[in-house]
């Protein structure tokens, strides 16, 4: 499998820590985010990883270079943000035909390889992990038929809240051919922009409903939660 990791963006909700450190270095339980995720990606047999960076790339490189993982890593800089999904356009060459899209300020345990087998099972164009919203005021949900197909994406902010909300894990299978729903060098968000343009088109997403653990640690308090879970 090969895995982009997204960790291109600023970490605006985890300033001031964020500030100076990427989010994908902040620690839990002392050991970088960065470190979960590649120990996560060689349990399930990854052997391709590109992180897309922008947002003190600098680190993540040095990082990287000092923590010789037997895993290929390249890295990706944007000059520019270009946005979720616009960062994929600049590696568009180096995609394969499907890959896995794991988001910078994620932590998850989740068992990968059984993702990728349902992804093409579905013959998905995307796959998206899904579970229970325990925040679904400031969380994108989703809404899917009995078959697991992804029928509505709920973007925030709602004026109405389902009854049983499922929301949008960050993390996804991705077929290539998303390739030509992008636009070069132009700001793209992969829930706001690439996922409603495929839906529109009747192009198969489907749901990954998984109750593993995925965990956003995209704000301070979110990230000391997650802190004390692993302890």
């Amino acid at each position: 499998m090969q895995a982009i990791i997204i960790a291109g963006g600023k970490g605006t909700r985890l300033r001031p820590l964020a500030d100076t450190t990427p989010k994908l270095l902040l620690k839990l339980k002392n050991k970088p985010l960065l470190d979960y995720i590649i120990d996560l990606l060689k349990k399930n047999d990854c052997d391709n990883i590109i992180i897309c960076t922008r947002h003190l790339s600098e680190k993540i490189e040095e990082h990287v270079k000092k923590n010789n993982s037997d895993i290929p890593i390249r890295l990706s800089k944007e000059n520019k943000p270009l946005g979720t999904a616009g960062a994929l356009y600049l590696i568009k060459d180096m995609l394969e035909d499907e890959f896995l899209i794991l988001y910078g300020d994620v932590y998850t345990t989740i068992n990968l390889r059984k993702m990728f087998e349902f992804h093409k099972k579905k013959k998905a164009v995307v796959t998206a992990a899904i579970h229970r919203s325990e925040h679904p005021k400031d969380s994108n949900l989703v809404e899917f038929n009995s078959d697991a197909r992804i029928t509505k994406i709920l973007l925030k902010p709602h004026s109405e809240i389902p009854t049983k909300p499922y929301n949008l894990a960050a993390l996804y299978v991705v077929s290539r051919d998303i390739i030509k729903h992008l636009t070069p060098e132009t700001p793209y968000d992969f829930e706001y922009d690439l996922l409603p343009k495929l839906l529109d088109e009747n192009m198969p997403i489907y749901a990954y409903h998984t109750s593993e653990f995925i965990m956003d640690i995209g704000t301070p308090e979110r990230l000391e939660k997650a802190g004390k879970i692993l302890k």
